[in-house]
């Protein structure tokens, strides 16, 4: 994938590219926190950037729900095949757990991409959403992604967003949730207290920061699109 920013032979990996997200001194870095460059902040200059795993690019297309409905379902036997190559059991499954969106809709906090809410059963609580409590160990959460080319109307898929609930105690900086973030050529970008663990530092930081303790961490789909 030539928008992998951790590949070797990506042209955006070159030394002092500020678009280098694997950079530690670059200011384009997504796992500062206090960064404006940080893709979960609402100024961030990067989150158009093709190279930035988490920013969608420029020139996307807005589809009506319909339209959105449409995509998804003509890419739904793609996404189960590539994000499977990751060898993550949750990549391979996660479609066959509920879904609690009502169709794809725009997340701002993956860089504007369409995305789908899916949940397995043991994280059956999600479903009451800022009721759900703390969620038990071995809740799974999955958040695919796509985007429409506005120019070609060409489909692509984006990353795949994974939240894992461990045992009480195994990581409090994110209050106990593993996150993962798999590329649509199967490719794991980074899983917290894993490989790459520093590509995915931002993920915790925007599920504490953008919720909080009281909701375990979670961020919740727009009201007016959920299933219930």
């Amino acid at each position: 994938n030539p928008c992998n920013p951790c590949a070797a032979s990506n042209p955006c990996a070159a030394s002092g590219n500020p678009c280098n997200p694997c950079a530690s001194g670059n200011p384009c870095n997504p796992c500062a926190a206090s960064n404006s460059c940080n893709p979960c902040a609402a100024t961030n200059p990067c989150a158009a950037n093709p190279c930035n795993p988490c920013g969608a690019g420029g020139g996307n297309a807005e589809l009506k729900a319909q339209e959105a409905v449409a995509v998804y379902d003509c890419l739904l036997d793609e996404l189960d095949r590539v994000y499977a190559k990751s060898g993550k059991d949750a990549a391979a499954k996660f479609t066959d757990w509920r879904r609690y969106s009502q169709r794809p809709y725009v997340s701002a906090t993956h860089g504007g991409r369409y995305v789908q809410n899916y949940a397995n059963p043991t994280a059956k609580a999600y479903g009451s959403f800022e009721q759900a409590g703390e969620m038990p160990a071995g809740s799974v959460m999955a958040k695919d992604s796509f985007t429409v080319a506005k120019a070609s109307g060409k489909a692509r898929l984006g990353p795949l967003f994974i939240m894992e609930k461990m045992p009480e105690g195994w990581y409090a900086k994110s209050d106990d949730w593993r996150y993962t973030m798999i590329m649509p050529n199967g490719q794991v970008v980074g899983t917290t207290k894993g490989q790459g663990s520093g590509n995915v530092q931002f993920c915790i930081q925007c599920h504490k920061v953008g919720s909080g303790p009281e909701v375990d961490s979670m961020m919740f789909l727009p009201a007016n699109l959920r299933v219930k």
